[in-house]
């Protein structure tokens, strides 16, 4: 069986771990075994963007809601939807939150 070549300046020359010009199969598992932990990463930032986008603003409208700039007649109209809101957002906040413990406790072994 021959060998594959590839062509001059390849995309894959990266690939070829130990520089010996040969791209093994354990160098192309090891490159696609990094590509799925920097995705895992970028994943685990949005992830932690959305929880503290949902926790700001949940702060902020019950803040915003308490302070005298809204009079009591119109936070009584709006007081269910804000409920509703408030108990979303932190519901976010915290199904995060277990996933990632139980992930990391799964990680470690743990059950």
């Amino acid at each position: 069986m021959s060998e594959k070549k590839f062509q001059k300046d390849t995309k894959f020359k990266d690939y070829d771990l130990d520089g010996d010009g040969i791209i093994t199969d354990k160098e192309i598992a090891m490159e696609e075994r990094m590509i799925r932990v920097r995705d895992m990463d970028k994943m685990a930032d949005q992830q932690r963007y959305i929880c503290w986008v949902s926790s700001i603003t949940s702060i902020g409208l019950i803040l915003l809601a308490m302070s005298p700039l809204i009079p009591d007649s119109r936070i009584e109209m709006v007081t269910a939807l804000l409920s509703t809101y408030v108990v979303a957002n932190l519901g976010i906040v915290s199904v995060f939150m277990g996933a990632t413990a139980w992930s990391r406790a799964k990680e470690n072994g743990h059950k």
